[in-house]
C-alpha cells in the first residue's frame, strides 16, 4: 500500500507535504503545473509505457510495491528511495495496471502477466542480476523471479509478503474488494496502520484521490474479483521451489499485520535455507512507513 509522512515531518499534513514535494521536482518549470512526485521516467516494456524511477549508484535493486487501490511504486517507497539510493542504484516501477504506467483495456492481470512484465522491465533498463525487495503483493513476484529466474536474483528482500499459503484475512478482503468512497478509504488505512494516529482524512482523500483518477479503479476492479483465495492460491509459489533458493534472503514482517499473516513469513523463512527473519513488534502491514529508519538501515545493511 502507500506510504505516510516522513517522519522528519510529523506535523505537517499530507496534502500539505505532497505539493511541497511536486513544487521542488518543477521548480525549473515555473510556467508549467507541479509534475506529481508519483511520476517518474518512463521506459517501454514490449509496448507497455512504464513509470519508473531511478535514483542513485552502485549495485542495483528494485522494489516492488504491492497491491492496494491506488497505490504506485513512489507512494508505496517514497521513504525507501532516498534512504537506499545513497549507498545504491535503486529502481522502482508502476506495475503493469497499477500508478502511472500505461493501461490498455485488453491488458490482462495475473501473476504470469505481472512477472512476465517485471522481467521485460529488468530487459529494457539492461538489467542482468539485481537485489529484489518485495512488499505483500509485490513479494510474491520476487519469489517468482527467485524460483523461475534464478539468474536474474543476488539477493531477495520479502517484506509482509503473500507467497506462502494462506485462508484469505478480512483485512486482504477488505484491500482486494475496495469501492471508492472517503469512509472505507479511511476504514482501509485503519487496517494497515497499526499506529492510527498515522491516519487522519487527509490521508484517506489523498489516497481516494489516488484510487480514482481515469481508469485507475476500473483496471483494480479487474485484478482480484471474488472468490479471493483463488487470487492468494495463484500467488503461493511450490515449496519445494521455495526451498531451492539459493541466494542470501532477508524476511521481515509486522506482528500485527492484519493484512498479511505472520505466519506466511514463520513458514518462508522455514523453507528458505540462507534467509533470517526480522518481525517488527507493535506494526501492521507498513512495515517501511511505521519503522521507516529502523527498515531501511536493516536493509542497507543486508544489502551491502
Amino acid at each position: 500500500m502507500e506510504a505516510l509522512l516522513p517522519p522528519a515531518v510529523p506535523h505537517q499534513s499530507m496534502r500539505a507535504w505532497l505539493l511541497q514535494q511536486a513544487a521542488e521536482r518543477s521548480a525549473d518549470m515555473p510556467d508549467h503545473a507541479p509534475t506529481p512526485p508519483e511520476i517518474g521516467q518512463t521506459v517501454d516494456v514490449k509496448g507497455v509505457d512504464t513509470n519508473y524511477h531511478d535514483e542513485g549508484s552502485g549495485a542495483p535493486v528494485v522494489l516492488i510495491h504491492g497491491s492496494g487501490p491506488g497505490v504506485s511504486a513512489w507512494a508505496n517507497w517514497r521513504l525507501t528511495l532516498p534512504a537506499l539510493a545513497q549507498e545504491f542504484r535503486v529502481l522502482a516501477p508502476d506495475l503493469l495496471g497499477f500508478g502511472y504506467t500505461r493501461r490498455k483495456p485488453s491488458d490482462r492481470y495475473d501473476m504470469a502477466a505481472w512477472t512476465d512484465h517485471l522481467v521485460g522491465f529488468l530487459d529494457a533498463m539492461e538489467l542482468g542480476s539485481v537485489s529484489l525487495v518485495g512488499n505483500s503483493f509485490g513479494g510474491a513476484l520476487a519469489l517468482n523471479l527467485a524460483t523461475f529466474h534464478p539468474e536474474r536474483v543476488d539477493r531477495l528482500v520479502l517484506m509482509g509478503s503473500v507467497g506462502a499459503a494462506f485462508s484469505l484475512t478480512p483485512g486482504l478482503d477488505a484491500v482486494w474488494g475496495f469501492e471508492p468512497s472517503l469512509p472505507a478509504m479511511r476504514s482501509l488505512l485503519n487496517v494497515f496502520a497499526h499506529d492510527r494516529s498515522l491516519v487522519d482524512d487527509d490521508l484517506a482523500l489523498l489516497r481516494l484521490d489516488a484510487a480514482t483518477r481515469p481508469g485507475v479503479h476500473e483496471a483494480y476492479a479487474r485484478m482480484f474479483p471474488v472468490p479471493r483465495q483463488q487470487h492468494i492460491d495463484a500467488m503461493t509459489v511450490d515449496e519445494e521451489l521455495v526451498r531451492r533458493i539459493p541466494v542470501p534472503t532477508l524476511i521481515v514482517h509486522g506482528r500485527d499485520d492484519r493484512v498479511i499473516p505472520l505466519t506466511t513469513s514463520l513458514r518462508l523463512h522455514e523453507l528458505i535455507d540462507d534467509s533470517q527473519l526480522h518481525v517488527f513488534g507493535r506494526c501492521g502491514h507498513w512495515v517501511q512507513i511505521e519503522r521507516a529508519d529502523e527498515f531501511n538501515r536493516l536493509l542497507c545493511d543486508f544489502l551491502a
